[in-house]
């Protein structure tokens, strides 16, 4: 098995997320009996496949004593789901098309979204992808802004972390990321555990070569250890704002896009495709900025980045449909 059959990608206010992971395989042609017994037609528009949150993802939440609410999308927020599918990658819309059964919304979600498989027991995986609904209110920059400062103390200080990452709908970025994962999952462009050398049992991809040897280790010349206390790691908590700056500097001395991205590999190449994407093909800005009453004093723009910038030529795969 390539990794555990789920993806959860909590980066709201709570630390309650889980390592991305997602399953892939199967033939690339759709099975008849997927068809049939999940009510899955892979010729339907995506925005089509807006609906009711999948019983078994809300039993997920019941089961972590969560009780998230269904939430019906106004003829606005559906156009702009629609709009945000038609941003997507072609290689990550196709996938989409041919494996995505649902996308539902949901109020009380202590994370931002869920991809699921439908079928985990089937080899042809197909997914279901629930979002916490409240992001259908926010652009890229506020949502993210949100995010990242979960990761500082900022009680009686006078600095803050922002994100400007342009004012395109948040849903744009989340189905960026979300896509991408299940991109992953079916081509396999991080590692497959289990399968290969080692006692990891894997085989380093041509993404991952050189910067990771494991699933959450960097490669020897990347790690920090301030980096790597930041709250989005599994070991991680919440640092004093005024360590910021030498973690953000520490982030600019590796390939990394953002801090969320540095905490593993599948968010590494979920990071790197949605900030590719968002800056080299939709051309909205990216910094990471520290603000001391509302004045810019720090500013790192990842996508400028020489090591950035070195991985460039690995988004062939996406845009190329390389495998």
């Amino acid at each position: 098995m390539r990794m555990p059959a789920r993806v959860t990608c909590a980066i709201l206010l709570s630390c309650c997320w889980l390592v991305p992971v997602m399953t892939g395989g199967g033939s690339k042609a759709l099975r008849p009996d997927a068809l049939s017994t999940y009510g899955f037609d892979p010729s339907t528009a995506l925005e089509s496949r807006i609906g009711e949150t999948p019983a078994a993802v809300l039993k997920e939440f019941k089961d972590t004593g969560l009780t998230p609410t269904a939430y019906v999308l106004t003829a606005v927020e559906r156009q702009k789901v629609s709009n945000a599918f038609a941003t997507l990658p072609p290689l990550n819309q196709r996938i989409l098309r041919e494996r995505l059964r649902s996308v539902s919304f949901l109020d009380g979600m202590p994370n931002t979204a869920l991809t699921s498989p439908a079928n985990p027991d089937d080899p042809h995986r197909l997914f279901d992808i629930t979002i916490r609904a409240g992001i259908l209110h926010q652009n890229v920059s506020e949502f993210l802004t949100q995010k990242e400062r979960t990761c500082f103390e900022t009680a009686n200080s006078s600095f803050n972390v922002s994100i400007q990452g342009g004012k395109l709908d948040a849903i744009v970025y989340v189905l960026l990321h979300e896509s991408t994962h299940i991109v992953d999952g079916i081509l396999h462009i991080t590692p497959e555990i289990g399968r290969g050398n080692g006692p990891d049992k894997f085989s380093a991809t041509s993404f991952t070569e050189g910067v990771w040897i494991g699933r959450t280790t960097h490669a020897p010349k990347y790690q920090n250890t301030l980096l790597e206390s930041a709250r989005f790691y599994a070991d991680g908590k919440v640092l004093s704002i005024d360590q910021a700056e030498a973690v953000y500097t520490a982030l600019s001395r590796t390939p990394f896009v953002s801090l969320y991205g540095s905490n593993n590999w599948y968010d590494d190449l979920a990071e790197f495709v949605t900030w590719y994407h968002l800056t080299e093909k939709l051309k909205q800005p990216y910094q990471i900025e520290i603000r001391k009453e509302g004045q810019v004093i720090f500013g790192y723009e990842p996508m400028r980045s020489r090591l950035v910038r070195s991985r460039f030529d690995q988004m062939k795969k996406i845009y190329e449909g390389e495998q």
